[in-house]
């Protein structure tokens, strides 16, 4: 019986069946397509296992309240998992990236590309300082409960323009690292891709450093894809316990704020989706359709960095850019790139001084635009840095420190809402130098005719 079967299938295979054949070959067939059918159907899509993971630690948060933050150790526990490969991972992408440059190729790509990253970051700290002062959602809060029993036992840092510029050079490179402080590793993965280049071009060609990078960048992300299978699962303890810490009392009062930031945020995507596919002549809806998966992991991880594995593949594989370009400008965006943190942090300030009825005006909101967009530079990968960049940023504008207080618990929803745009506008200025490029962004895969190598 057995063998009987093994020589239909035999048959079937070399004589596929027509339409109508009512023999046993064509019932093998049959059976076979319907099973790969449904093979398909319940193919897992991480995609949505995220958005169904957070909306469900949203709900979770909301019904359960404070209870939830019992299970926030697992999300934590997710998140150092990622983060403990990520500053390596970023540093050994720029250095492979520089490293396979040529001078002139990394004179022309890099300096158009940091051009592109300082400037929008700055248009964005700028609109984010009109949506806040058109729409003020901070008017009549002074006198509310929130604002008035806020206390905090967190102590300002202080911050001015040119320690912030010095503190982007590293003084000691292991302890930039262990810190996370990303602009300090990235000007070094700069410095050590600039002197393979000059070790191969005044040599044999060959560097063995170089290889040896590769190499550790490939294992780091075969680490990354490993954690992120448990994804959903972390995001779910994450989102339940931050949104159950906060309750229904707290977003109502501080829910303008969140609907401005998020609004403005949106409007200034859409803004970048327009300029971009018009400039590189690509479908401004096709575009948007590939670019969903990486908005969603953003928004999920509040994390760029980790972000970026996906936002790297898709790019050349969806998107069709070029690797060289893609390789070099994306990794780079983590930190230099920031239109999501400079827009936050321009809002979040104008937001606490309409709190406390000391609202800036004139020569005070450039001094806001260029506070948040210099900070929107040093924060750092891990979720939470948030903290971090608000006691920096509202001391140096002369603001009560309480502000932290109210402003902290947010962290999971304002930085889901400023990953999406900082990760979106890497991509966008990747484009716009592909597209001053020679083959920079190949239409045949961003139009699906062929598949990425």
């Amino acid at each position: 019986m057995l063998e009987r079967y093994e020589n239909v299938l035999l048959l079937s295979i070399s004589h596929p069946p027509i339409r109508g054949r009512a023999v046993s070959q064509g019932t093998v067939i049959t059976m076979a397509s319907e099973t790969s059918s449904q093979t398909k159907r319940f193919k897992y899509n991480p995609t949505a296992a995220m958005v169904v993971s957070m909306v469900a630690g949203v709900v979770a948060g909301l019904v359960v309240g404070p209870a939830m933050q019992n299970i926030q150790f697992i999300g934590n526990i997710f998140f150092r998992l990622i983060q403990m490969g990520i500053v390596p991972f970023v540093m050994c992408e720029i250095i492979g990236a520089i490293g396979s440059l040529s001078k002139r190729e990394l004179a022309g790509i890099g300096l158009r590309a940091t051009i592109a990253f300082l400037v929008s970051s700055l248009l964005a700290a700028t609109f984010g300082i009109f949506c806040t002062v058109v729409f003020k959602p901070g008017a009549g809060l002074a006198q509310t409960a929130l604002v008035q029993s806020a206390t905090t036992d967190l102590e300002a840092t202080s911050v001015s323009i040119s320690q912030t510029i010095t503190d982007f050079v590293p003084s000691n490179i292991i302890g930039a690292i262990a810190s996370g402080s990303m602009v300090p590793c990235i000007v070094f993965s700069i410095f050590f891709g600039i002197a393979i280049i000059l070790v191969r071009e005044n040599g044999d060609g060959s560097c063995p450093v170089y290889g040896w990078v590769l190499n550790l960048n490939e294992i780091l992300l075969q680490i990354i894809k490993i954690v992120m299978n448990i994804a959903p699962i972390g995001i779910f303890a994450y989102v339940s316990s931050s949104v159950g810490a906060l309750g229904f009392d707290v977003l109502l009062a501080i829910g303008k704020y969140i609907l401005v930031l998020a609004g403005a945020t949106l409007v200034f995507t859409i803004a970048w989706f327009i300029v971009v596919s018009v400039r590189c002549k690509l479908n401004i809806v096709t575009l948007m359709k590939k670019m969903v998966p990486m908005s969603v992991m953003a928004a999920a991880t509040i994390s760029s960095a980790v972000t970026l594995p996906m936002e790297m593949e898709d790019a050349k594989n969806k998107i069709g850019l070029r690797r060289d370009i893609a390789d070099l400008v994306l990794p780079l965006g983590v930190p230099l790139n920031s239109n999501g943190s400079a827009l936050h942090m321009a809002v979040t300030a104008v937001f606490v001084s309409q709190m406390y009825d000391m609202e800036f005006v004139g020569s005070a909101l450039i001094m806001v635009c260029v506070i948040s967009w210099l900070l929107s530079l040093a924060n750092a990968v891990a979720p939470g840095a948030t903290l971090i960049s608000l006691t920096m940023l509202i001391p140096a504008l002369g603001l009560p420190l309480q502000a932290v207080a109210i402003l902290g618990g947010l962290e999971y929803i304002v930085a889901a809402i400023r990953t999406t745009l900082n990760v979106n506008s890497d991509v966008f200025c990747a484009l716009l130098v592909a597209a001053k490029e020679e083959g920079g962004i190949d239409r045949d895969i961003f139009d699906g005719v062929k598949q990425a190598a």
